[in-house]
């Protein structure tokens, strides 16, 4: 017979989980969570409301003077966090014990009023372990994460979220609100202008989105009534405005969590930079253009970058250079475009930047990269903290460099840079100064991870012990290469040398950067036919860039044999190329 609909609609006879639940009546219950069914026909939350003994929700007497303004059913969430110290935007380098790998549950509550100082609206935290409501750093009046919210139609209604330990908060207005301050620049704002000059600057704050026509821009920092701005934000087209045109502030959704990376780590595995730190940004991945980040292309086929190109910061230098093959394969032939984008916590990447103002053009060659990154503390390996991550947001934990043909629209990647270790031989601390060696303190301005000015280094390829074509599975021929390093290239560095000319070619031996006796290195070969021939030997970085290079030309006879084993090409290992 057909499934029929049972309706149980009486659960007074409360809990039974001591009875099979096949037996039960259905009138019971075998599980409840938080809920009373002591009253027919109703299921309710048990509990009830009890008013809480702890301090008032801002604490702060400056702050206490204003009223927190709040809507009915929104503003207030719970969440738990396997960290402490998110009820004060707690860092390590506050020295503060409560940042510690403690679970705690906390309430982020929403105020709408504005605070002492001009803070604005904004989140506050209560720490359920702590048993108290704190501001920022404890000795501000700021909010734990800055929301505005305010539209001319009232108050907000955040709407919160929180995954993977992060907390989410977004608008449930959907609106932005005229700041009460208009663009006062004598005549136009200008399509090219960074610096917005307003009426009064005492109504934005650094980080602001601002809306003005159809533009979004980025407030980056504040000077009186000058906003330094980054214009034509998520995509928007700049253009010109007006003087006294309305500046609206967008009220943009939020991302909180818990830092813990060691960023910039050096072969020896100490870190360069640790943001160990509860910290607060908008939810949306910018691209390099959009925080802020120069991105520059340098032509490094004689030389890396100068002092003068380094002396900056939040900047990114690729720096490029060619090298020819006498493979048959891999070239890179036309015009490209180098691009780069930022990558975030949880490995989300941002939008694609373009790195420089013009495209790079290549007629069969290698494509040679190395990646130099700028920060305040140009004398130094190590980043003070108080000088906030190189790239500006924290959340980001690597790069990923991308290229695509002039013509197209398709990008393809081409390396990825992990800034957490940075590879098989970390970070680096590069050194401008091309009059000094490595022994004297600098020196790192030859082209590629070539730690040395020094020009005694050489590398040479010697002829084959047997000159004449294949002569049989009895042949017994080989070919030295000899590598001198008249300095050290850095402890624990590795080179590789590739041999190419040979019918069983590629062929691979690894060097000690780091050696400076002299190192010969013997490849089993097979010669090619009979003719005049070309034997290349490279030597390549831990990147597999080619550091150096050197050629014979040999006249191979004729052994009378007409067919060779053909040991094969070795395949495409790391030659810094891309196949189009």
């Amino acid at each position: 017979m057909p499934k029929q609909i049972h309706k149980i609609i009486e659960f007074h006879g409360g809990l039974n989980n001591n009875t099979d639940p096949r037996d039960i009546t259905e009138r019971e219950i075998t599980a409840s969570t938080d809920i009373m069914v002591d009253e027919i026909g109703k299921i309710r939350l048990s509990g009830s409301n009890v008013a809480h003994t702890t301090a008032p929700i801002i604490p702060d007497t400056a702050y206490g003077s204003v009223t927190p303004v709040q809507v009915t059913g929104s503003g207030l969430f719970s969440f738990s966090h396997d960290r402490q110290g998110a009820e004060g935007g707690f860092a390590y380098s506050d020295g503060a014990s409560t940042v510690s790998e403690t679970t705690d549950n906390y309430l982020a509550f929403y105020d709408d009023s504005a605070g002492t100082g001009n803070v604005g609206p904004g989140i506050f935290m209560y720490s359920l372990s702590e048993d108290d409501w704190k501001d920022k750093w404890e000795d501000t009046d700021a909010p734990v994460i800055q929301f505005l919210g305010k539209t001319t139609s009232g108050i907000a209604r955040p709407s919160f979220f929180s995954v993977d330990g992060a907390l989410r908060v977004s608008s449930g207005e959907f609106e932005s609100y005229a700041s009460g301050s208009l663009i006062n620049d004598g005549s136009h704002f200008l399509s090219t202008d960074t610096t917005l000059t307003v009426d009064n600057g005492a109504h934005f704050l650094v980080g602001n989105y601002l809306k003005i026509n159809d533009e979004i821009i980025y407030v980056v920092s504040k000077s009186t009534h000058d906003l330094t701005v980054i214009r034509g934000m998520f995509g928007t087209k700049v253009i010109q405005h007006n003087d006294n045109s309305i500046i609206n502030i967008l009220n943009m959704n939020q991302w909180y969590d818990y830092l813990n990376n060691k960023l910039f780590q050096t072969s020896n595995g100490i870190s360069s930079y640790e943001n160990n730190k509860w910290y607060n940004d908008v939810q949306h991945l910018k691209s390099l253009n959009e925080l802020g980040i120069t991105l520059e292309l340098h032509d490094a086929q004689t030389t890396s970058p100068a002092a003068a190109q380094i002396n900056a910061i939040n900047k990114i230098i690729v720096a490029h250079w060619f090298t020819t093959t006498d493979s048959d394969v891999g070239f890179w032939n036309g015009t490209y475009w180098i691009g780069m984008t930022p990558i975030y916590q949880g490995n989300q990447e941002g939008p694609i930047s373009n790195v420089g103002t013009s495209p790079l053009i290549i007629n069969e060659e290698i494509l040679n990269i190395q990646l130099y990154i700028t920060h305040p503390d140009l004398d130094d390996s190590s980043i003070v903290e108080a000088d906030g991550h190189p790239l500006i947001d924290e959340r980001i934990i690597g790069l990923k460099l991308y290229t695509k043909q002039y013509t197209s629209d398709e990008w393809y990647l081409l390396q990825e840079f992990d800034l957490l270790e940075g590879g098989e031989h970390g970070w680096e601390t590069y050194n401008s100064d091309a009059g000094a060696t490595v022994n004297s303190g600098g020196g790192n301005t030859l082209t590629g991870y070539w730690k040395t000015t020094s020009t005694a280094d050489s590398l040479s390829v010697a002829a084959p012990t047997a000159t004449a074509s294949y002569d049989g599975e009895a042949e017994s021929n080989t070919c030295t290469v000899t590598l001198n390093l008249n300095e050290s290239k850095g402890v624990g560095r590795v080179g590789i040398l590739r041999l190419n000319g040979f019918d069983n070619t590629p062929l691979y031996e690894e060097v000690d950067l780091n050696s400076t006796s002299s190192q010969a290195k013997v490849f089993n070969v097979i010669n090619p036919s009979p003719g005049t021939h070309k034997f290349v030997v490279e030597l390549l970085d831990e990147n597999f860039n080619i550091m150096a290079r050197a050629e014979i030309q040999q006249l191979i006879s004729d052994s009378g044999v007409t067919t060779s084993p053909q040991g094969g090409e070795g395949g495409d290992i790391g030659s810094g190329r891309i196949r189009w």
